[in-house]
């Protein structure tokens, strides 16, 4: 794979511009900000003037399909969110009733003993 210097070396006019070319300039836009202005402006010098436009498109078009593979898998992971996140809840919501009823037991214990004394 080419450094992104080599990228930008390797643009001369009678090069062929396809989308792997574009996915390229992409892959090195989402580490390197504003590469892609780089890469656009040199296309543009040496003739390419739609450029900009093949960029765009090409990028729209992948992060449509990058979004559609992930949404399976994001719908995936927030159920088993859900599912973790309610069985904590579910187990909170039991130590909190067992809390409130060793509390309910403890205070008729003592009601009974006052009780008692009172009674003596």
């Amino acid at each position: 794979m080419a450094s992104r210097e080599e990228l930008l070396r390797s643009i001369r006019p009678e090069m062929r511009l396809d989308k792997d070319f574009f996915l390229r300039i992409y892959g090195y836009e989402v580490s390197y900000p504003n590469f892609s202005v780089q890469a656009i402006q040199a296309l543009e010098h040496v003739g390419c003037s739609g450029a900009k436009e093949y960029y765009h498109e090409t990028v729209s078009e992948y992060e449509r399909m990058h979004d559609k593979e992930l949404r399976p898998v994001a719908v995936w992971y927030c159920r088993e969110l859900e599912k973790k996140w309610g069985h904590r809840e579910r187990g909170e919501h039991q130590r909190d009733q067992r809390k409130n009823d060793s509390s309910a037991r403890r205070k008729e214990k003592l009601i009974g003993l006052i009780g008692k004394l009172e009674s003596r």
